[in-house]
């Protein structure tokens, strides 16, 4: 019992505890509670009055002698086992011997089952629903939350918060009740999971790479590959990150080479917990940077959800002016390199209560947090919103068996929205050290009714080139919606020094990538999704800027015989605009081309007013018209020779070279 404090408040009550047998105003009675009490044995008030005694001498005791007036209590039981306020007074004080807090649970049951009306154990029917929702015992805890609601004089939002916990309880058995999903969860073999608590897992795009929070006395970052075997013995993620201070809950770029991840209590830091940065150049990780007074407040900033291109930023933060408790906030990365001011995701998303750990997928679009304030089992529950234009859903609790009454947090779901990873926290055996819950790495194959609520993207891994020199290129890989080209869906870029890049590409038949690098003629893919191989690493060779080499703008159509551009040409026209926009030293010939077939002098005309009609497009949409000019060639220049249709369609074209 060395470890009793003599604290005189045990969960709110003195230890002054008035008499258990006091007078109470009697409402009239039925003849046969009358009946009894008129009966009561002379024998049973002695001993019962002697136990009141003997509960005042052990109240006193307990004011400088935590450990002899817990053997008094259990004398007091000896005398009369039916005296309730020893057991509630037992079941306090082995519930501060960290070792005995499970045994503390009997006692405070048996209390409460000896005398229901006793208002002095209310608090006792709380800690007994709040003991079995934790456990998933929804029939006990509800029967314990109801029994503290009867009382009455609550303190309203306490009255609130109670009922929240029982409808919990009722929402699960509601759930698992109709629930036939044999969809289970596995923990993540050892090495991983290889001591009590390790959390927040993040991956890699390809999923060959995880990175977690192992505590250790204090937290710290992990890494792991996953290898032909299974996965590697984790180590520590970098000495640059890890310090003797707590760092974890990160989030990791799609191609592995930007982290985000929280650090609390460092000399830099702005609040309790910050946000830092740190990029990995060639395979080493940088010094990391605070993400400064933008991003962090004097408050709490923790749990970083950085989307797959590194642009836009989720984070969790107590910061005023929001919601409720903790919610979740987002900022994005300008054109300049700079977070804007984070704004909060609105009562559509956070609550009065705590929402967490925020998972942005790869499709930037589907939002996956944990939450402890809206209909769960209990706990934090995972939950789902999407992001059409610049509204968010009504998040959808992604249910059982992903969500049960422990926590679940730290999501991730794989690019194709099959698989996900996420930290389950569990109740550990009482121990000395007061550590009474651990958290293991699960994962989860996700059944099709998860699956369709995530539209899947694809993993593109490539490596940009010099065409003529076959050198890695520094380039930016641009992914574009057809409907709005001048409007990129999300941006990545290469390895500086390997010209290696990852690219996450929609699901979605209007979207391409543009390719680009200083000096060069930028490249167009277009990814047919029904013939991707994943993971599968392209070879993208672009041609440096020559005065003799032209691009052809292949999607820039004539009406048959005329200059008359068709409506389909203006996607591929508005990327060029775009690419003028920001090469604002290039200039440009226009060149229109013909087939050989009809009179060559009319195919001159026909090809030049072509090249015309596209320099006009051009300066109509801002583009300087000293910068442009066109040339007609007729069918002097042809790609291929006109043997075939097939080649007379290909030569006729438009086209642009750099000349300057």
């Amino acid at each position: 019992m060395a470890r009793f404090v003599t604290d005189s408040q045990i969960h709110g009550y003195s230890i002054a505890f008035r008499p258990y047998f006091r007078s109470r105003a009697l409402p009239l009675l039925h003849s046969f509670l009358l009946f009894l009490v008129v009966f009561i044995s002379t024998a049973q008030k002695r001993v019962q009055k002697h136990a009141q005694k003997e509960f005042e001498a052990a109240n006193r005791t307990l004011q400088f002698n935590p450990e002899q007036a817990l053997k008094e209590f259990r004398q007091i039981l000896i005398l009369d086992s039916t005296f309730a306020p020893a057991y509630m007074r037992i079941g306090q004080l082995l519930e501060r011997d960290l070792t005995q807090k499970g045994t503390a649970i009997n006692f405070y049951e048996k209390a409460v089952e000896l005398d229901s009306t006793e208002i002095a154990f209310k608090n006792l029917y709380e800690i007994l629903g709040k003991h079995y929702l934790a456990r998933g015992v929804y029939s006990k805890a509800v029967r314990f939350f109801q029994g503290y609601l009867k009382f009455p004089g609550t303190y309203l939002p306490h009255q609130q918060n109670i009922q929240r916990y029982l409808s919990q309880c009722l929402y699960a058995q509601k759930v698992l009740a109709v629930n036939a999903d044999s969809t289970s969860r596995f923990s993540l073999p050892s090495p991983i999971n290889g001591n009590d608590f390790q959390s927040y897992p993040v991956l890699t795009a390809d999923l060959k790479t995880l990175i977690f929070t192992r505590f250790r006395g204090d937290e710290d970052l992990f890494v792991s590959q996953k290898e032909e075997t299974g996965w590697s013995v984790p180590r520590s993620l970098s000495p640059i990150i890890n310090t003797d201070k707590n760092e974890g809950t990160c989030s990791v770029s799609a191609d592995g080479n930007t982290l985000v991840f929280t650090a609390c209590h460092r000399p830099d830091g702005l609040g309790s917990c910050d946000l830092y940065i740190s990029k990995r150049i060639s395979q080493t990780w940088q010094l990391p940077q605070n993400l400064g007074p933008i991003i962090n407040s004097q408050n709490w900033e923790s749990q970083p959800g950085l989307s797959a291109d590194g642009r836009t930023l989720y984070f969790s933060s107590d910061r005023p002016l929001g919601v409720g408790g903790k919610d979740i906030w987002v900022a994005q990365l300008d054109t300049s390199g700079v977070w804007t001011s984070p704004q909060n995701l609105g009562k559509t998303v956070n609550t009065a209560f705590d929402e967490i750990s925020p998972f942005i997928h790869s499709n930037n679009e589907s939002l996956f947090f944990a939450s402890d304030g809206r209909e769960g089992m209990g706990g934090f529950d995972v939950y789902l919103s999407k992001l059409t234009d610049i509204h968010w859903s009504v998040p959808i609790n992604l249910g059982y068996p992903l969500n049960d009454f422990a926590d679940q947090q730290g999501f991730y779901i794989a690019p194709d929205c099959k698989q996900a990873f996420y930290s389950y926290k569990y109740k550990l055996a009482d121990k000395e050290d007061g550590i009474t819950a651990g958290s293991k790495i699960c994962y989860l194959q996700l059944p099709d009714t998860l699956a369709a609520l995530c539209p899947r993207t694809f993993v593109l891994k490539g490596k940009v080139l010099d065409a003529e020199i076959r050198k890695p290129l520094k380039a930016t890989l641009t992914i574009h919606n057809q409907s709005i080209p001048s409007f990129p869906l999300s941006v990545y870029a290469t390895n500086d020094s390997t010209g290696e890049c990852v690219v996450i590409f929609p699901n979605r038949a209007d979207a391409f990538v543009l390719v680009e690098s200083s000096g060069y003629y930028p490249k167009i893919l277009r990814v047919d999704s029904a013939t991707i191989t994943e993971n599968e690493e392209m070879e993208i060779a672009l041609v440096r800027f020559h005065s003799d080499k032209s691009e052809v703008l292949k999607n820039v159509l004539f009406v048959l015989g005329s200059a008359e551009l068709e409506a389909v040409s203006s996607g591929e026209l508005d990327r060029l605009v775009y690419f003028l926009e920001k090469n604002k030293s290039v200039k440009l010939i226009i060149e229109g081309h013909t087939d050989d077939l009809g009179d060559s002098k009319y195919n001159e005309l026909l090809s030049l007013d072509r090249a015309k009609k596209v320099v006009h497009y051009l300066i109509v949409n801002g583009v300087d018209s000293k910068r442009l000019r066109a040339e007609g060639f007729g069918y002097r220049k042809p790609l291929i020779h006109n043997k075939s249709e097939e080649a007379r369609r290909l030569n006729r074209r438009v086209s642009w070279r750099v000349i300057e």
